[in-house]
């Protein structure tokens, strides 16, 4: 076991028990009462961070997670805590619904004065009739008999709140078998 790893460990645990609480907050706020800090975010370092928070349990599934950082502006006024958690549910995402081998790739782009962050997966991918209902609150798509993926439902529409609240939009683009591809714009 070395210091890296531990480390690592100790980032996540302080980053779980802060998701933990904004979670709880958002799931009992609607978003016109959620409280958002303002600071200064750099969403390459951002992205980079998180890049290194999951490549740990990417690569002991013999995948990998890669990133093509292209905006030219990348910084943006947000809550960090909050916008960290946003990453990090799409990446978390991406590799819990790929099955061996988890190919995630975050890149970013600058539109319109927008920056937009995709990030896609080669993962089983969400049926048609499952996509308008994914950033519902509690909703989980139904995978059969198959219960081996755990959570709550609140992740994406915690994405999907917190992204709103910044004035931004998150859509998803994907095909059953063939992985997904969500992208934020901020």
């Amino acid at each position: 076991f070395n210091l890296n790893k531990a480390r690592i460990i100790k980032e996540e645990n302080n980053r779980l028990k802060n998701q933990v609480d904004k979670v709880l907050q958002l799931a009992t706020l609607n978003k016109d009462k959620l409280k958002l800090e303002n600071e200064n975010i750099d969403l390459h370092e951002l992205i980079n961070q998180s890049m290194k928070s999951f490549g740990l349990i990417v690569r002991e599934r013999n995948g990998e997670i890669s990133c093509s950082l292209n905006a030219d502006k990348f910084e943006i006024l947000g809550d960090n805590i909050h916008i960290t958690n946003t990453i990090h549910n799409l990446i978390d995402n991406a590799i819990k619904y790929s099955s061996d081998s988890p190919m995630v790739k975050i890149e970013t782009h600058n539109h319109k004065g927008f920056i937009e962050i995709s990030v896609r997966d080669n993962g089983i991918g969400i049926p048609i009739e499952s996509q308008k209902q994914v950033f519902d609150k509690f909703y989980r798509t139904p995978t059969g008999n198959v219960h081996d993926i755990k959570g709550f439902g609140l992740g994406l529409n915690y994405v999907k709140t917190i992204v709103e609240a910044y004035s931004g939009t998150v859509k998803l683009i994907s095909r059953e078998n063939e992985g997904s591809t969500f992208v934020i714009k901020l």
